[in-house]
């Protein structure tokens, strides 16, 4: 999530400088060693706002459509692993862009977009829908995902940052799954987005199974000697959602750890995750960054809402009617639920916790005497992204920076490596949230910040249950809705990757209770290629479900 921009420097000289775009560090072609910078890029709306104001005559000549340039990283260590390293590897890119080895790519004489069949080139998706049963084989999830390599006129190279996971008999369960989207930001994200795809879900079962160890001898405890269970994986017990959080919680921060340890480049690369894994009968959702997880939830006519803690089911005045089958729905709009909160310095709370670990919180025209520091009223609010409506048409949000430097300069508040920014609060403990699976759920969607940047999480469950009848094509549509408001606002469009699941019903869950799914051990098996959301730091604090709340708020 970075590009390079030329500028002259005090002396006359013309250098080479890497800028942030708007959730990364930097990006630098030309050296590893860490380099003050003083060239400055801006956003395609940023650039507009001026213009109209009369500030800048006309765009700059680099064209970024990027954001503030700050400093390169430096190595930290090299890497452990077989083959060229990290750092060799960066080198390799950079040499073949220098010398112009690697062929740019097709643009459009009038437009200056890519030509339709590079944009094809640039895009993965699933051939076809997979799928997977849950609750007994009571529900069955269709699935699919799509993923678009961003364009970026400076550095038209860059590889895509982003990956995902999909992984069946999660955690050694047959009707557990995982899924995830990570979205890698820095000179080399796309590496840290990978190391994550790799090691996290490893991470998460190995908690997971600590956690149920410890459930099957606290269970043993209260039986006396001839009615205490074998130690067997397969007898013991289904967790709790405090159990299944403290457990990804562990996982997460470990996995951080891991990286700043053993990863160059880690001090301005890193990448977001948000994470949705299925067991017991409930979807348990772990965010960190500004990825999102949205629930499509068909609101019943004439249905009455009720909170769900304690596996309590929503009510209508019609629920005689028998359960819909896999080609039919129940009347009622589908509502577009947020399952996740970005955590960005748009949202006060983090923004506070950031100021609270020594950290500033500026927009780019702040950090440049633009406007006043004091932040003004739009900075002040506490803003829901994606429910409220609100777009950042400025391309200028709030940024978090070091103290005494001007840098990371990231425009999220929590995620996996950024050894720097870590030390300013952007720490990699996730917010965590788990809902029992209901009748009325329809439809979940996992995704980057590429796919959230202009749309609202209303817009994408629209498109998708227009679609419902195949995942593939949701998938296909919703990345090219998005890539289509990328190309409304600037003059490149970021990495933008999707995953989709549609419930079908075979028939009502709300009379199946949550742990009554077969216990069968196996092997983990991944088959991919390659917020209402807790702020407390304690682990196990889970934020309970409660869809009246979650409604009412984007209703009202």
């Amino acid at each position: 999530m970075g590009c390079v921009q030329s500028k002259d420097n005090d002396d006359g000289q013309r250098i080479v400088v890497s800028s942030p775009t708007r959730s990364s560090g930097t990006r630098n072609h030309n050296t590893l060693q860490q380099t003050e910078i003083k060239g400055i890029g801006r956003t395609e709306r940023m650039i507009r706002r001026e213009q109209k104001k009369g500030k800048v005559a006309s765009r700059p000549s680099d064209h970024s459509g990027m954001s503030r340039a700050t400093t390169t990283a430096t190595t930290t260590s090299e890497s452990n692993s077989k083959g060229p390293s990290i750092k060799d590897q960066l080198k390799i890119s950079i040499r073949d862009r220098n010398n112009g080895s690697l062929k740019g790519p097709e643009l459009d004489p009038i437009t200056g977009n890519l030509v339709p069949s590079e944009v094809t080139r640039r895009r993965k998706r699933a051939i076809k829908a997979n799928s997977t049963t849950i609750l007994n084989g009571a529900v069955t999830i269709e699935y699919a995902y799509c993923t678009q390599r961003g364009y970026y006129p400076d550095d038209p190279h860059k590889p895509n940052q982003d990956a995902y996971s999909i992984i069946h008999n999660f955690c050694s369960i047959p009707e557990d799954s995982f899924f995830a989207v990570y979205d890698g930001h820095g000179p080399v994200g796309e590496y840290f987005a990978k190391y994550a795809k790799e090691n996290l879900p490893k991470l998460i079962s190995k908690h997971f199974k600590q956690e149920q160890v410890q459930a099957h001898r606290a269970r043993n405890s209260t039986l006396a000697q001839s009615e205490k269970i074998p130690f067997n994986p397969k007898l013991f017990p289904k967790l709790e959602c405090a159990q299944y959080e403290k457990a990804c919680k562990r996982a997460h921060i470990e996995c951080n750890q891991n990286m700043i340890d053993t990863q160059p480049l880690v001090n301005l690369s890193g990448t977001t995750v948000i994470g949705a894994g299925f067991h017991n009968g409930y979807v348990l959702v772990s965010n960190l960054g500004d990825s999102r997880a949205i629930l499509g939830y068909r609101n019943e006519v004439n249905g009455d809402i009720v909170n769900n803690n304690n596996n309590e089911q929503k009510k209508a005045s019609s629920s005689s009617s028998s359960s819909s089958s896999s080609s039919s729905h129940p009347s009622g709009k589908i509502v577009a639920v947020p399952l996740s909160q970005d955590q960005t310095p748009w949202r006060k709370d983090e923004r506070q916790r950031i100021i609270k670990a020594g950290g500033r919180v500026l927009t780019i025209d702040q950090m440049e005497g633009k406007t006043s520091i004091v932040e003004n009223e739009e900075y002040e609010q506490d803003l829901k992204l994606g429910e409220s409506g609100f777009i950042d048409e400025k391309g200028d949000p709030p940024r978090v920076w070091l103290a005494d430097k001007n840098i990371p300069g990231t425009s999220f508040t929590r995620s996996l490596g950024d050894s720097i920014a870590d030390k300013v609060g952007v720490f990699a403990e996730p917010e965590f949230f788990c809902k029992p699976i209901t009748d009325q759920d329809e439809i979940l969607v996992l995704a980057s910040d590429g796919v959230f940047e202009f749309l609202q999480n209303q817009d994408i469950i629209d498109i998708c249950a227009q679609h419902s009848h195949d995942p593939t094509e949701a998938c296909e549509q919703v990345v090219d809705a998005a890539y289509k408001k990328w190309l409304d606002y600037e003059n490149r469009t970021d990495d933008i990757t999707v995953v989709i699941l549609f419930f079908r019903r075979h028939r009502h869950v709300d009379t199946i209770t949550h742990d009554q799914e077969e216990e069968e051990e196996q092997e983990d098996d991944p088959i991919d290629d390659t917020k209402s959301i807790g702020t407390d730091r304690e682990l196990g604090n889970s934020q309970s479900w409660s869809l009246k709340n979650a409604l009412l708020s984007i209703m009202l």
